[in-house]
């Protein structure tokens, strides 16, 4: 069988290298001449190398946008040893494309498939011969000296864990630096979800005009330009499933990232819009204080839930949206069971209708987490049905640290249907619309002897696991409240963005959780995160106002506020009550931070239609609201690696201040007519740079053009 197979493999090449001609499949076109065979669509050409392989994409006339290493691009790794692609000895033309046999070495030879799924994505699919002794996959390609690569991740820089194997949170989560911008140059990245930064994606755009995605969850990483400054390369593990032992990459014909971007959700879907109550702030705290009730509307309820609804009518701040975050549940951790605490929450039903009186809308914390041993408790129950996550032992007792037996399995379809529908009718009873996921990414059990229920190790399932717990709660939502509910997550992969929007995780306001002194630099790195996001296909972005631990200097929190209100979603709260009426700085009731809180909460009311609109542009393509300069001025090489300036929507440029006791900054207008959105009498062509004040109730913003002013 394989001689017959060789046999044909090669009377196919010897027909196609002798015929020297071009043959038309639909739009697509495949030409064979003796040196190389050429795949184009209208817009886009793939040029494949012959003696020996490699690959080239460029634009319609060739011109190169992306090329594989002379020598050697693609490789994969089998018994210590590294084996890569030689000649192409034979071709087969497809309807959209070509599949190519292409000798490989002692093991034989592998079979290469170039094809168009859009005439600007090009899917390469890499099978290499013996795939059952294969340990990892990889490619190579040329970046030339001056080339930048946006995406990856949101973090700032990959760094040291505090302590590998129980706490993975890299220590510059907790203690941040002054590093990283919009460019990866220079980087390795780790393609591994790890908290609390956890947006990921292998996935980047090149400032050459193209975009690359791999396919697959397997851990692995990116060298961009690190270890060989010419060379960007990736390497991802296999795995059990069959289609870890294949490596598959889409490439991404822009030129403009807007473009890439659409090409890249049309492919991986569509990211989740939320509806339009979500684009008003948000107002939560790290934990609810138990102890004595206060009235509102005449019935005790939560403390701290009557402070936060009265100070707001107090002081003239409007509502939007309030989130219970855990523990809010009874019993272990407060998310035992889908039952309230009553202890914590006295008269929940008479409290949720008071806030729903005051316009409100209403979201509360989950997570793939079976907790408690009791009887009746989710843990118990996980246990007895046999849906927890393997690697666990012992009674499943939720553990903030070194715990891993309460994962619940999210490939067990029976799993995935009984969290679901306890998850749907739970927040249908309470009113309950909106779900923030947290620690998505934490605890889950990612050895390779780890065997998950849908026979993935969890070196596979780790990277997918945010994904899967999104759209169970997705799909949970969207059975409760149809067309008008909201998912949140910290963590996410290659997908989720179809499932939910997203937050930047625990962004420190203070370091070494929040024992250590203020930092400024938590709201710097919350600036490039969310552009970073925007990159990776995720357009709708939050951070935690102020920083997820207690700020300590009242001005992170003032330029937090002002930064938050310009950002895909402000949502406000963490440890402590960050509340201008209860600061941790003094005075405690901070009559300045209580204006900035007013001001920037009633406008992010007045620029929710703006926000809304671009919102369904980002449903319709996946174009952010929050836009890295480079999105709109590609060709202005001043932008390329800006990060301290960024569009909301179409018009509105917003270059925040985050450095404490900083009271002016240069701004920098590219090509066309801007005014301050502040003083419309400020009115300048670009591109220029100018130096604007920017006292601390300030940020500067500039409006494009004639637009209107929201």
């Amino acid at each position: 069988m394989r001689i017959r197979r060789g046999l044909a493999w090669l009377l196919l090449g010897c027909a196609a290298a002798c015929a020297d001609a071009a043959r038309t499949s639909g739009r697509i076109t495949v030409e064979d001449t003796a040196d190389a065979i050429r795949v184009a669509s209208p817009t886009t050409r793939v040029t494949i190398g012959r003696r020996p392989y490699r690959l080239v994409l460029g634009d319609a006339d060739g011109a190169p946008l992306a090329c594989e290493v002379e020598g050697g691009g693609p490789f994969w790794e089998r018994d210590g040893s590294v084996e890569q692609l030689g000649e192409v000895t034979a071709q087969r033309t497809l309807e959209d494309g070509v599949e190519l046999q292409v000798a490989a070495g002692a093991a034989g030879n592998a079979r290469v498939t170039v094809r168009f799924v859009s005439d600007r994505t090009a899917e390469i699919t890499i099978a290499p011969p013996a795939p059952e002794t294969l340990t990892a996959l990889g490619e190579r390609l040329d970046s030339p000296p001056g080339e930048r690569i946006y995406g990856l991740s949101e973090r700032l820089r990959d760094s040291p864990a505090l302590a590998p194997g129980t706490v993975d949170i890299p220590r510059e989560d907790l203690v941040p630096v002054e590093a990283g911008s919009l460019d990866r140059r220079g980087e390795r990245v780790a393609m591994l979800v790890t908290p609390t930064f956890a947006v990921y994606g292998p996935f980047f755009h090149s400032s050459r005009g193209y975009g690359l995605a791999v396919s697959g969850t397997s851990a692995g990483w990116f060298d961009v330009a690190r270890d060989d400054p010419q060379v960007l390369a990736f390497r991802f593990e296999t795995g059990n499933a069959p289609e870890s032992r294949t490596l598959r990459f889409h490439l991404f014909h822009g030129p403009d990232h807007a473009r890439i971007v659409d090409e890249y959700t049309a492919l991986t879907g569509r990211p989740f819009v939320p509806p339009d109550w979500a684009f008003l702030h948000w107002r939560w705290r790290g934990e609810l204080t138990a102890g004595d009730p206060v009235a509102l509307d005449g019935t005790p309820v939560n403390r701290d839930v009557a402070d936060d609804v009265l100070m707001y009518e107090a002081l003239g701040i409007p509502p939007g949206v309030y989130l219970f975050d855990r523990p809010v549940l009874a019993g272990e951790y407060g998310f035992a069971r889908w039952e309230w605490d009553q202890t914590r929450l006295p008269n929940v039903p008479q409290m949720l209708a008071s806030l729903r009186r005051r316009g409100y809308r209403l979201m509360m914390w989950s997570s793939l987490w079976a907790c408690g041993s009791g009887p009746g408790d989710n843990g118990s129950e996980a246990l007895a049905l046999g849906f927890l996550a393997p690697g666990g032992s012992g009674p499943p007792r939720c553990d903030d640290v070194l715990g891993n037996n309460f994962i619940l399995d999210p490939t067990s379809a029976a799993a995935r249907g009984w969290w679901r529908e306890r998850v749907r009718d739970f927040f249908r009873a309470n009113g309950i619309q909106g779900v923030k996921l947290d620690r998505g990414e934490e605890h889950i059990p990612s050895a390779a002897t780890d065997t998950w229920a849908d026979g993935r190790n969890g070196r596979e399932v780790r990277n997918d696991y945010p994904t899967l717990q999104a759209k169970i709660h997705f799909d949970a939502m969207a059975e409760a409240f149809p067309g008008d509910s909201l998912v949140f997550t910290r963590s996410a992969y290659t997908g989720t963005q179809q499932w939910a929007v997203v937050w930047g995780g625990d962004i420190p306001g203070s370091e070494r959780f929040g024992s250590g002194p203020g930092t400024d630099l938590g709201l710097r790195s919350a600036i490039i995160s969310q552009q970073r996001a925007a990159f990776l296909g995720y357009p709708i972005w939050g951070s935690d106002t102020g920083g997820y631990y207690e700020f300590k200097d009242r001005e992170v929190f003032a330029r937090w506020l002002e930064f938050s209100a310009f950002s895909g979603l402000m949502e406000i709260g963490g440890v402590g009550a960050h509340a201008p009426w209860s600061m941790p700085t003094s005075p405690a009731y901070d009559t300045e931070l209580i204006e900035i809180y007013r001001r920037y909460t009633q406008l992010r009311a007045r620029l929710q239609p703006y926000i809304v609109t671009a919102a369904r542009d980002a449903g319709a393509t996946g174009l952010p609201l929050v836009r890295p300069l480079v999105f709109a001025f590609r060709d202005d090489a001043v932008v390329g690696d800006l990060w301290d300036e960024y569009l909301l929507g179409p018009d509105l440029l917003v270059a925040p201040v985050w450095r404490s006791g900083q009271r002016a900054r240069d701004v920098y207008l590219p090509a066309g007519r801007w005014r301050s959105l502040w003083d419309e009498t400020q009115r300048y062509d670009g591109p220029l740079t100018i130096t604007v004040d920017a006292p601390l109730a300030t940020i500067p913003v500039f409006v494009r053009g004639d637009a209107p002013a929201p």
